[in-house]
C-alpha cells in the first residue's frame, strides 16, 4: 500500500503542476486527492485489509477531481 501512495502522490502532484496551482495549493490537493489516483492505479480493485477508503469516499473525491481538473 505504501508503494502506492508514493506513486499516487507523484502522479497527482504532475496532474495537480499542470493545472498551474501554487506549489502551497498543490500540496493541500495532493494530501486530498492522491486516493482517486491510486484508485485507477489500482483499477479499483479492493485490497483486503489494505485500501481505507470506502467506494463513497472514492466517489466522492472522484467527482471533487473531475471539477477542480475542469477548472484548472
Amino acid at each position: 500500500m505504501r508503494n502506492l501512495e508514493i506513486n499516487a502522490r507523484r502522479l497527482c502532484a504532475i496532474d495537480v503542476a499542470a493545472m498551474g496551482y501554487p506549489r502551497e495549493e498543490a500540496a493541500a490537493l495532493v494530501d486530498r486527492f492522491w486516493p482517486v489516483i491510486a484508485n485507477e492505479i489500482r483499477g479499483g480493485v479492493v485490497l483486503q485489509g489494505e485500501w481505507p477508503f470506502t467506494a463513497e469516499e472514492i466517489a466522492k473525491l472522484d467527482a471533487d477531481y473531475r471539477a477542480l481538473r475542469k477548472r484548472g
